[in-house]
């Protein structure tokens, strides 16, 4: 039975890791929003100031730490020899040997440190809210930089199929051109030997320009992978588009940024961090109360017993005790200037938040100042892009005629080419003035989904 089933078993297994290879080798296509949300759950750069959030966090724990009692203890075991007599006399054995232990232990409890703590607690506490921030900024950055690699990549696709369907046509172009000059033998076609020249010399510039839009493609493509924190990536396609979204007036971005934007908040946090870090530090000079205790305990059969609690016995004795106890740290100096540090710190950050506030207003604003031109700039290419059109349509019917000379049929080619690739470069302005705009304000403003 099991060598009927074991064949079965390995061709399943095969099959298997064929499929499973074969969808490790080729990657499912990934849109815009699945992009997005790969970059914000695996980008390296995310990842590594999310770690600055959990080293606050292990501050902190740190802190917590503190409040709890410190406690050591120390055990040591050692050959001895035989020594007998009491604490006048005593006489040696060095012929006979025999193990030695002994050990202790220490514990202290804080009970009142005038504040050191607390602040050590605020501090980290603060430091966590400014890291998360600080991570949330970062993330932003990201989502921003991996929609350019993204509109990017559908941007050179997008000019490279353009390039394609004019090197499509001007080809057919220099096939009729070619044709034409063997009829015009016989007198019955106005086309020219450089007309045909010139026809193919915008031909040959046409593939050039598709190598350069391959290449950008391929570029882009890689950037997006990068960013988004994986080895292989296969984009969808599709052709650049506008993003959805509702615009506002600059007054509710300005709102928003400021209610939005992380930078104030790690400002904020920063500062408070720094304060309660500089309490914490002067709070040093101050004693700290606490209940302390020992023990100790030694026992060796080679070393006689002392039976009077006035003779030093460490090898065959239990002792230990209990009380209050206060505990000075008397570099004043040094408390001082951490403390005056820290202070610098801080109003370096208050310093820092006069210029940044309207910083960030400012980068709305151009954002914005940025869109609509944008939007603007769609119109206009809009209107463009259909009288190319008009152009070349035009002038593509007179040629197949015989009216329309190779010229001015390149110019059309060219008028029309210009127009679509300035429409393709608009929708590009457009998406990412969207992004700088999200990025400025704090929030996507655009319908994309991708936080978690």
């Amino acid at each position: 039975m099991l060598r009927l089933i074991l064949p079965q078993v390995v061709t399943i297994a095969a099959i298997n890791y064929l499929f499973s290879t074969a969808a490790l080798g080729a990657p499912e296509p990934m849109s815009l929003e699945q992009v997005l949300k790969s970059t914000v759950a695996q980008n390296g750069q995310i990842k590594e100031s999310l770690q600055e959030v959990e080293a606050a966090r292990a501050q902190l724990d740190q802190a917590h730490a503190a409040m709890w009692p410190r406690a050591s203890a120390t055990i040591l075991a050692a050959p001895i020899f035989e020594e007998t007599g009491d604490a006048v006399h005593s006489k040696s054995n060095w012929k006979r040997w025999g193990p030695f232990l002994t050990g202790g232990v220490q514990v202290v409890q804080p009970i009142y440190t005038f504040g050191q703590i607390g602040s050590y607690k605020k501090a980290a506490e603060s430091q966590i809210t400014a890291k998360n921030e600080l991570a949330s900024v970062k993330r932003d950055e990201m989502v921003a930089m991996a929609k350019e690699f993204y509109y990017s990549y559908q941007m050179a696709s997008d000019l490279s199929d353009l390039v394609d369907d004019l090197t499509g046509f001007l080809d057919e172009a220099v096939t009729t051109a070619e044709e034409s000059m063997k009829k015009k033998r016989k007198g019955s076609t106005p086309v020219k030997p450089h007309d045909v020249f010139r026809l193919k010399t915008a031909l040959e510039d046409l593939r050039q320009k598709k190598l350069y839009a391959d290449q950008g493609r391929q570029t882009a493509e890689r950037a997006v992978a990068w960013v988004a924190g994986v080895n292989e990536i296969k984009i969808a396609k599709k052709s650049l588009r506008a993003e959805a979204f509702q615009k506002k007036t600059l007054e509710e971005y300005l709102t928003t940024a400021k209610a939005k934007r992380p930078e104030f908040k790690a400002l904020t946090a920063g500062q408070e961090a720094r304060l309660a870090l500089r309490d914490a530090k002067a709070a040093q000079s101050y004693p700290v109360f606490f209940v302390g205790a020992f023990g100790s305990a030694g026992w060796s059969p080679v070393r006689q017993k002392q039976d009077s609690v006035f003779a030093n016995d460490p090898f065959n004795q239990i002792q230990g005790g209990a009380g209050l106890g206060l505990r000075f740290d008397l570099e004043f100096a040094r408390h001082s200037a951490e403390a005056s540090e820290q202070e610098a710190e801080a109003m370096k950050l208050k310093a820092k938040e006069s210029y940044a506030v309207p910083g960030i207003e400012l980068q709305v604003r151009k954002a914005f100042w940025e869109l609509e031109q944008a939007v603007q700039g769609m119109e206009v290419a809009e209107r463009r892009k259909a009288l190319g059109k008009k152009w070349f349509v035009q002038s593509a019917m007179g040629w197949s005629i015989g009216i329309t000379p190779a010229k001015d049929l390149l110019e059309s080619l060219e008028g029309n080419g210009l127009a679509k690739k300035n429409y393709v470069e608009t929708l590009f302005s457009l998406n990412m003035a969207l992004a700088h705009l999200s990025q400025a304000v704090g929030e996507e403003i655009t319908g994309l989904k991708y936080r978690p």
